[in-house]
């Protein structure tokens, strides 16, 4: 099972950790962890990075 730590691009602030799903519905993010929490973000995937496991993501005030 590959799982990756969310983090906001600007601060890289952790967002989410264990993030197993992301789905983007328009400029809504949704991130599910492990346990099934879910948390919603408005911004963009900006990279994903296989080797390290981690997704950033630019948030939109």
């Amino acid at each position: 099972m590959c799982l990756s730590n969310a983090y906001r691009k600007d601060d890289h602030s952790l967002l989410m950790s264990n993030t197993s799903r992301i789905e983007v519905d328009g400029d809504i993010i949704r991130l599910r962890d492990l346990f099934g929490s879910v948390r919603e973000i408005k911004g963009s995937i900006v990279s994903t990075d296989f080797e390290k496991n981690e997704i950033e993501i630019r948030v939109d005030e």
